[in-house]
């Protein structure tokens, strides 16, 4: 979902730089003077998925693709304090994968880079995600972002299907602090 997004940023956006993930990867936007556009998953199919859907848009900057797991320094390294935003989404419910996301945006992240981080409530998964990055990030959680979201929601909320611990896109905002330790964590 988050490639998509990235597709959405390069088509109406001014990126100097977007590298999107999804699922297993990092997610990564600029502003500024149109050059590159990169959309990253950790899933090669994913990766294949989504050139396919770029085959079938026409965008103002061809984005490329490419696979990102993270925590593989080769694939981290050359985005390392190169990303001014990060974007993730609904990356955070494998509990073997948060400590590995929270090394990978403390790498490719700059000073003062902020991470936009949407999942759902997901049994403590987002808040203990939000645990790990305090000692890297200034953390901010916002619940009412958006009123389309909002709205949606609240009609969502009268399916007997809809669970808000499972469906509910919390949205969560992450500045890089300048500590000197973050490096010697990775």
């Amino acid at each position: 979902m988050t490639c998509l997004a990235g597709m959405m940023v390069a088509a109406s956006g001014v990126p100097s730089r977007v590298v999107l993930t999804d699922g297993n990867a990092l997610s990564v936007a600029a502003s500024g003077v149109p050059s590159r556009v990169v959309l990253t998953d950790g899933n090669a199919l994913s990766v294949s998925n989504v050139n396919t859907a770029l085959q079938h848009n026409t965008l103002p900057v061809q984005p490329s693709t490419r696979v990102l797991r993270w925590g593989v320094e080769e694939e981290v390294a050359p985005y390392r304090d190169k990303v001014d935003v990060a974007m993730c989404a609904d990356c955070l419910f494998f509990d073997e994968g948060r400590e590995s996301l929270v090394r990978t945006l403390v790498s490719v992240l700059r000073v003062g880079g902020k991470a936009l981080v949407v999942a759902p409530a997901r049994s403590g998964t987002f808040h203990s995600f939000a645990t790990l990055c305090r000692p890297y990030f200034t953390v901010s959680m916002v619940t009412e972002y958006d009123r389309v979201v909002h709205q949606h929601v609240n009609k969502c909320s009268r399916d007997p299907h809809y669970s808000e611990n499972l469906h509910f896109p919390l949205l969560m905002i992450l500045h890089k602090l300048n500590n000197n330790n973050n490096n010697n964590n990775n």
